[in-house]
C-alpha cells in the first residue's frame, strides 16, 4: 500500500482519459484536446491516459501524477456515450488506484454525453461532407427559419486597420489566444470588439447570433433604421457620428416626463414604460414619429443592455404583434432576471444577438451596436474595404 507523504502545497491535476486505439495516430488526437484543454482552461497539470491499447494506462497516468506530488485528480471520460466503460470500469480503475493511494482525492468529471456545442460540431461536419458551411453559430441555415444566407461580401482583413497602437496591440493579442476559425467573417470583427471591451475571452463562448441577425442589422442601419436603448449609457456611446451616415438616430425615452408618470400609475419599471413609449403601445407621439415628420424608413434595431425588465416587456410587445423590431441586441446583465429574459428572446423567431448567461451590459451592447454600424458602414463604402475606428 503506497501513501503519498510530502510538504508540497496541495496540488490539483486533470485526467483525460480516452478509450485508446492500436492506430497510433488515433491516440495523438487525445494528447492534442488535453493539451488543448490545458491551455484553455489554464489548469497546471493536464495528463493523457488510455483505457487500452495505449500507455500511460489509468493506474500508470495517476502514477506519473502521483510522483509529481498531487493530491487531487479530475478524471474526465472523454467518451461520448454512458457505455460499460463509464459506468463499470473507470469507476472500478478509480477503486483500484485509491487502495494504493489512499490520501490522494479522486474525483470523476461527467462523460461528454449530449451538449449543444457537440450538436454545432456534428452540423459542421455534415456541411464540410456536403459541401457547405453551415453558419451554426450565427444560426444562418437555422431550420424553419425565414431568413435566407446574406448575400453580403465578408468584411476586409484589414477591419481593424488604421487604430491607435495600443488598440492594435490589444486586438493583435486577442487574436492570438482566440480561435478565429469558430466564427464567420461578419460574426468574428463583433466578438473581437466584445472582447477588447469587457478583457474577458468567454464573451467569446457566451455571444449567440440568431435568425440572420448581422445581415438585418447591417440592411436596417444601411435604410436608416433607428436604435432604441433602454438606457442613456447605451444611448450615449453609440457611435452617432457613424449612425447620422445612414440617417438613422439613437434614441431613449427613460428620462422622460410622461414615462416616469406613467411607469408609476402602471406599477411598472420606467424602462419598461420606455420601452411601450418607443413603439407607441399606448399611443404617445414622439419625435421619431409625429405625424408632420418623416417616418424611419426602416424598423428599428433596440439594444437593451441594462435593464431585463424593458427586454422582457419588448418580447411581450413583439408576441402580441405590437412591435416588430428589425433587431434586437438583448444583452442585459445582473442576477435578477437577466438571464431569463436572454433565454426568452432567444426563443424568438426574430434577428437578435445576446449573451448566454448572467453576463451582458451597457458597454457590451453599445460594442455590438458599434460594431455593426463598423460593418455597415464599409458595405457602403467599399464592399472590398472595411473602415475602421
Amino acid at each position: 500500500m503506497t501513501r503519498i507523504t510530502h510538504n508540497a502545497s496541495r496540488t490539483t491535476a486533470v485526467l483525460i482519459l480516452g478509450h485508446g486505439s492500436p492506430v497510433p495516430k488515433a491516440n495523438e488526437t487525445l494528447r492534442e484536446i488535453a493539451h488543448a484543454v490545458k491551455i484553455k482552461g489554464g489548469y497546471d497539470i493536464v495528463q493523457p491516459a488510455f483505457l487500452q491499447f495505449e500507455h500511460p494506462n489509468f493506474a500508470e497516468a495517476v502514477d506519473i501524477l502521483a510522483q509529481q506530488g498531487v493530491q487531487k485528480i479530475i478524471v474526465h471520460p472523454y467518451f461520448l456515450y454512458m457505455g460499460a466503460h463509464v459506468t463499470k470500469d473507470i469507476p472500478f480503475e478509480i477503486g483500484t488506484v485509491k487502495k494504493k493511494y489512499q490520501n490522494l482525492e479522486i474525483i470523476l468529471a461527467s462523460h461528454l454525453g449530449y451538449h449543444e456545442k457537440l450538436v454545432d460540431v456534428a452540423v459542421e461536419r455534415i456541411g464540410e461532407a456536403m459541401g457547405q458551411r453551415f453558419e451554426v453559430r450565427g444560426e444562418r441555415q437555422k431550420h424553419g427559419n425565414n431568413y435566407p444566407a446574406s448575400s453580403l461580401q465578408p468584411p476586409a482583413s484589414n477591419f481593424f486597420a488604421g487604430q491607435h497602437p495600443i488598440e492594435a496591440e490589444s486586438f493583435r493579442l486577442i487574436s492570438e489566444q482566440l480561435d478565429e476559425s469558430r466564427f464567420d467573417a461578419f460574426e468574428l470583427p463583433i466578438v473581437k470588439r466584445l472582447i477588447h471591451t469587457t478583457a474577458d475571452f468567454e464573451y467569446a463562448d457566451l455571444v449567440r447570433f440568431g435568425n440572420g441577425a448581422i445581415e438585418t442589422g447591417i440592411d436596417a442601419i444601411s435604410k436608416g433604421a433607428d436604435i432604441i436603448t433602454d438606457v442613456r449609457m447605451v444611448e450615449v456611446g453609440i457611435s452617432r457620428e457613424r449612425l447620422n451616415k445612414f440617417g438613422g438616430k439613437a434614441r431613449c425615452f427613460v428620462a422622460d416626463e410622461d414615462v416616469a408618470q406613467y411607469a408609476k400609475e402602471a406599477g411598472i419599471t420606467k424602462t419598461a414604460a420606455a420601452m411601450q413609449k418607443a413603439f407607441e403601445v399606448r399611443g404617445w407621439r414622439h419625435e421619431a414619429f409625429a405625424s408632420n415628420l418623416q417616418p424611419s424608413p426602416s424598423s428599428p434595431i433596440v439594444a437593451v443592455g441594462n435593464a431585463p425588465t424593458a427586454l422582457l416587456e419588448l418580447i411581450k410587445m413583439i408576441k402580441a404583434g405590437q412591435a416588430a423590431p428589425a433587431l434586437v441586441v438583448g444583452v442585459p446583465v445582473g442576477f435578477v432576471d437577466a438571464e431569463e429574459s436572454k433565454e426568452e428572446l432567444m426563443k424568438l423567431n426574430i434577428p437578435y444577438i445576446s449573451i448566454k448567461g448572467k453576463k451582458g451590459g451597457s458597454t457590451v451592447a453599445v460594442a455590438i451596436v458599434n460594431a455593426l454600424l463598423m460593418l455597415a458602414e464599409g458595405k457602403a463604402v467599399n464592399r472590398d474595404r472595411v473602415p475602421c475606428p
